[in-house]
């Protein structure tokens, strides 16, 4: 009778032993896919953040081309608002810039960041100061990143090079643009999208 006892009480740890590590699986696995779920939203976020950040860049050089043409100005002038002189700056092919919209004044801020960008990714992080975006108070991304504004994971530019045909030369007046954001979430991520823009009055 005591033999008996003492089995089944063995066999009743080993079955409480079996369940917890089941039950101890279910909750691993329940924890591994809430948290591919909200990897998964995170970037999903991200992405759309960043595909809008890089089509509002591309639309800021179409304004400022398009002020171009109303104020009868060159059509590819960085400064609308400036009197066209030979001292003028123009838009020239193998050049990064930042765009702005300056919503108090109305106008478009541009800057010139070089020639040159490499996006390994402790090099992209050091350039963060310069083309790195923050969120301000009225929830509006800005190059400006001083207090209050909040700092975001998004990096953008947009690079201008020659527009070229099918057999590999330069259209004349025309520049293939390519808006590109960059951003750091647990591993490098981008968008880009590309698109020509041309002196379409005189094509």
């Amino acid at each position: 009778m005591n033999i008996y006892r003492q089995t089944s009480a063995a066999f009743s740890i080993i079955e409480v032993l079996i369940g917890i590590f089941v039950f101890s699986l279910w909750l691993v696995s329940i924890y591994a896919l809430l948290a591919s779920s909200l990897n998964i939203n995170e970037y999903n976020k991200n992405s759309i953040i960043a595909s809008n950040l890089a089509r509002e860049q591309l639309e800021l050089f179409r304004s400022i081309r398009d002020t171009n043409y109303t104020s009868l100005k060159i059509w590819n002038q960085q400064n609308p608002e400036e009197v066209y002189s030979p001292s003028v700056k123009l838009f020239t092919p193998w050049e990064y810039y930042i765009f702005e919209n300056d919503f108090l004044t109305g106008e478009v801020i541009v800057n010139m960041l070089g020639t040159t960008i490499s996006e390994s990714k402790s090099e992209v992080l050091a350039m963060k100061s310069e083309y790195g975006l923050c969120l301000s108070i009225d929830n509006v991304y800005t190059y400006n990143c001083s207090w209050p504004n909040r700092d975001t994971p998004f990096m953008r530019y947009l690079y201008i090079e020659n527009a070229k045909d099918d057999t590999g030369n330069d259209i004349i007046d025309a520049f293939l643009i390519t808006s590109k954001v960059i951003w750091f979430k647990r591993w490098y991520h981008e968008y880009e999208i590309q698109t020509i823009i041309t002196d379409w009055r005189r094509i």
